[in-house]
């Protein structure tokens, strides 16, 4: 009798474990994204990138830079803010972007703290 609870205890461990461990290694991910990766657009005054999960607004931001040559240079954004539902960044620019090549880099940090990057082009028309 005593083994057979010891058994059932010990599957009922692990399978709590089993079920918990996906919650654990999840991480937010870009689902969308406003230029989309590798578009050609017409000028914009605002960027939105839409995660998987809810993000910290503290530690979730956005990089632009503009091919300029040889030389890369930084777009500043005027405010960049999280969405009610925590799931969408938006960055605002003072005026919109001008025609050219940008390379675009993010940092999303999500409620278990770990900070996943990423990065995606899109041309200004």
């Amino acid at each position: 009798m005593a083994r057979s609870l010891l058994r059932s205890t010990v599957l009922a461990v692990l399978l709590t474990g089993l079920a918990v461990a996906p919650l654990a290694l999840a991480h937010p991910s870009l689902v969308r994204s406003t230029p989309a990766a590798d578009a050609t657009v017409a000028p914009a005054t605002e960027i939105t990138l839409q995660f998987s999960e809810k993000v910290m607004p503290r530690a979730t931001r956005i990089e632009l830079s503009m091919d300029h040559g040889r030389m890369k240079m930084a777009m500043a954004t005027t405010a960049q803010d999280i969405s009610e539902d925590g799931h969408t960044l938006r960055a605002r620019f003072a005026k919109p972007l001008p025609a050219g090549s940008y390379a675009l880099q993010w940092r999303a940090v999500g409620e278990d703290s770990h900070p996943i990057t990423g990065s995606y082009r899109f041309t200004v028309k």
